[in-house]
């Protein structure tokens, strides 16, 4: 959950207060720096359900001094994960340890559910895995569907790729106006433009 534009000036003291009433260390995950890795683009299935790691936490990437936009504050799950599809960035091992944060929480993070994800590979106090910074989970069909008007929301072009690979189709029960596409993620991507 980023910190909205007000709250940017208070992430900091209100992590070592949370730290402070809590009795736990608010201690940042290390930035990353220019030679980590690039952040993958996976499809995965979870081989087990989330459990709840620590609170309070920051999340991977952010550090006081760095970008505002990335700060954030919640409690940490991590789920073993399955990677049935690699579609961007580094190739990631057979099966992977994700960490997410709890805002994220009210998906279906349990045994065989799929999700896409962009992760980015962590380390934090010996314990290694790939933080989530983008997910999303299979509805009730198998299927991941995105609205023709938020494809350009998508971070990463292998995904914006991924559902243009199908042709987009009225969304059920809305005008036929709206439309969306959906992918069972192992499609062929679409071939990029230019």
């Amino acid at each position: 959950m980023k910190v909205g534009t007000g709250m940017r000036n208070f992430a900091w003291p209100v992590a070592g207060l949370i730290a402070i009433l809590s009795g736990l260390p608010a201690e940042p995950v290390a930035a990353q720096s220019a030679s980590d890795p690039q952040p993958s683009t996976v499809l995965v299935e979870l081989t087990g359900s989330a459990k709840m790691i620590g609170y309070p936490a920051v999340c991977p990437g952010s550090a006081p001094g760095g970008d505002p936009e990335e700060i954030c504050m919640a409690e940490l799950y991590e789920a073993p994960a399955k990677v049935l599809r690699h579609l961007d960035g580094q190739r990631l091992p057979s099966r992977i340890n994700v960490r997410f944060t709890a805002h994220s929480f009210s998906a279906v993070w349990d045994k065989h559910v799929r999700f896409l994800l962009i992760a980015a590979p962590f380390e934090d106090k010996g314990r290694r895995g790939h933080f989530a910074r983008y997910w999303d989970w299979e509805d009730d069909r198998g299927l991941f569907c995105k609205g023709v008007d938020n494809l350009d929301d998508l971070p990463g072009t292998a995904l914006k790729r991924l559902y243009l690979a199908r042709r987009a189709k009225p969304m059920r029960g809305n005008d036929a106006r709206w439309s969306e596409h959906c992918v069972t993620g192992t499609e062929r991507l679409a071939k990029q433009n230019g």
